[in-house]
C-alpha cells in the first residue's frame, strides 16, 4: 500500500462530508440532519429491525439498499478501509499456563503480536524488546518466556508493575533472562532517552492519545533499529499539534483537523452492535435524544446536557420516569409531570425526527475506519519521512480486538 496515495484518497473522501463526522447529530439541534442526504436517511430508516439494524453496523448492506449513490457511498468507504493483513507466521509456542489469568482479547493479540515480534527481534538483531505501557507486562512475560527474548517493561504505574514482578518471578522460564521492569516516562530526555541507546525495538500496544506520538517521535529521532505502535483514545489528541504531524500532510492547504467528537468517532472505528445489547443501546438512544430535545424546546437550555451513566434498569421504566430521575440528578426543576413527558415522548413528530436522526447516526458511524486509518496513516508518512520502512497492517480479528491497526517501521 502506498501510504501518501492513499492518504490522500481519504483526505478527498473525507472532506466533502465534514459537515457529517465533525459533530456528534444531537449537537447540531435543531437542525441536526443538516449535511445529511434525506435520500439516504429515508432507505436507512426503513431498516428497524434487530438484525437489519446490526447488518448495517457491520457495512453489509449491498443487496438490500436501494440508493445507488448510499451503495457507492458505503463502497467507497470499504475499499478505502482495506489495509493488508499481517503474514502467516509460525505459531508462537505454548505452555499449558500461558494464558493464566488472561482474557480472551489480550490472549489473541498476543497470539498474533508475538510471532511479529519475534521475527523483527532476530531479523533486525535486536538487543531488547521494550513494551511501553506495559501494565503487569503480559506481552513482555510472554515474549520472555516463550521465545527467550531480553524484554523490559515500561510503565507510570508501580503497583502494576510490583504485580506483574510478583507473577514473573513464579512463571519467568529462565531466572537468569527475566523481564525487567521500570517505572520510566517516555520523554526526549533522561532515563528514556539512554534507553533507547541500547539497540532496543520499543511496542506499544495501544498506546494512549498523545504517548503514541511521543513513542513514535522520540523513538525516531534516536534511530531506534525497529518499532511497533497501535493507537488508541485518539478523543485526546484535539489539538492540532497532536494531529497531522507528517510533512506531507501539513503540506495541504485545507488541512483535516478533527474535533474532539470527530476523534471519539475513529476510537468508535470498529465498535460493533451485536443482538445481545441491540434493545438497551436503542432504547439509551432514543431516550438520551428525546430529553435533550425536551431541554432545548421547553427549558431553554441550548448546550448539551452531560447526563453520565444511568443503570439499565432506569430504561425499564417509561421516558416521563427516566426525565424526572435525569432531572433530579441535574438539579432542574421539572415543569412537567410524569404523564405529560410520556405524552412529549409519545408524539409521532419526536418520533419521526429521532428516527431520522438514528438513521443518520449509522451514516456517521460509517466514517470511523477511515479516520482512525487518516491518523495512523499520517504517523506512517512520519517515520517513512525519518528514514524508516514502514507498513501498517490489520493485526487482530476486529470482532476481539478493536484497535487492530498496527505500525511497523524498521530503519532503512
Amino acid at each position: 500500500m502506498n501510504h501518501r496515495e492513499r492518504f490522500q484518497e481519504i483526505l478527498d473522501f473525507l472532506k466533502p462530508y465534514q459537515r457529517i463526522w465533525q459533530n456528534e447529530i444531537m449537537l447540531m439541534y435543531p437542525n441536526p440532519l443538516e449535511g445529511y442526504p434525506m435520500e439516504w436517511i429515508e432507505d436507512l430508516r426503513r431498516f428497524q429491525n434487530k438484525e437489519d439494524v446490526i447488518r448495517l453496523e457491520k457495512k453489509d448492506v449491498f443487496d438490500y439498499i436501494e440508493s445507488p449513490s448510499l451503495i457507492k457511498f458505503y463502497k467507497r468507504i470499504e475499499e478505502l478501509s482495506q489495509v493488508p493483513q499481517i503474514p502467516n507466521y509460525e505459531k508462537m509456542p505454548e505452555e499449558p499456563w500461558t494464558w493464566l489469568f488472561m482474557i480472551p482479547k489480550k490472549q489473541h493479540e498476543i497470539r498474533r503480536l508475538a510471532p511479529h515480534l519475534n521475527h523483527l527481534y532476530h531479523t533486525h538483531k535486536i538487543d531488547q524488546v521494550l513494551d511501553i505501557g506495559g501494565g503487569i507486562g503480559y506481552l513482555a512475560q510472554t515474549l520472555n518466556n516463550q521465545y527467550k527474548l531480553k524484554v523490559t517493561s515500561l510503565d507510570m504505574n508501580p503497583e502494576l508493575q510490583k504485580t506483574g514482578t510478583e507473577i514473573h518471578i513464579k512463571n519467568a522460564k529462565d531466572p537468569s533472562n527475566k523481564v525487567q521492569y521500570k517505572n520510566v516516562k517516555v520523554s526526549d530526555q533522561g532515563e528514556f532517552v539512554e534507553i533507547l541507546k541500547q539497540n532496543v525495538m520499543p511496542v506499544g500496544l495501544h498506546t494512549c492519545g498523545r504517548l503514541a506520538l511521543d513513542i513514535i517521535k522520540v523513538s525516531s529521532s534516536k534511530k531506534v533499529p525497529a518499532l511497533v505502535n497501535f493507537g488508541c483514545c485518539y478523543h485526546t489528541l484535539d489539538k492540532s499539534d497532536l494531529q497531522n504531524i507528517s510533512k506531507f500532510a501539513q503540506g495541504f492547504d485545507e488541512r483535516l483537523d478533527m474535533h474532539k467528537f470527530a476523534l471519539t468517532l475513529a476510537c468508535r472505528a470498529h465498535r460493533k452492535m451485536d443482538e445481545k445489547d441491540f434493545d438497551l443501546k436503542q432504547k439509551v438512544k432514543y431516550f438520551r435524544y428525546a430529553i435533550h430535545i425536551l431541554l432545548h424546546d421547553h427549558y431553554d437550555i441550548k448546550e448539551l446536557v452531560t447526563l453520565g451513566n444511568s443503570s439499565p434498569k432506569l430504561y425499564d421504566k417509561s421516558f416521563g420516569h427516566y426525565a424526572l430521575e435525569q432531572f433530579k440528578r441535574i438539579n432542574l426543576e421539572p415543569r412537567h409531570t410524569e404523564e405529560e413527558l410520556n405524552a412529549f415522548f409519545a408524539h409521532p413528530d419526536l418520533k419521526l425526527l429521532i428516527d431520522r436522526m438514528l438513521a443518520a447516526g449509522m451514516i456517521r458511524n460509517a466514517f470511523g475506519r477511515v479516520m482512525e486509518l487518516y491518523l495512523q496513516l499520517d504517523r506512517a508518512i512520519f517515520l517513512e519521512e525519518q528514514g524508516y520502512q514502514v507498513t501498517v497492517q490489520e493485526f487482530f480479528e476486529e470482532e476481539l480486538s478493536p484497535r487492530n491497526i498496527g505500525i511497523t517501521a524498521t530503519l532503512s
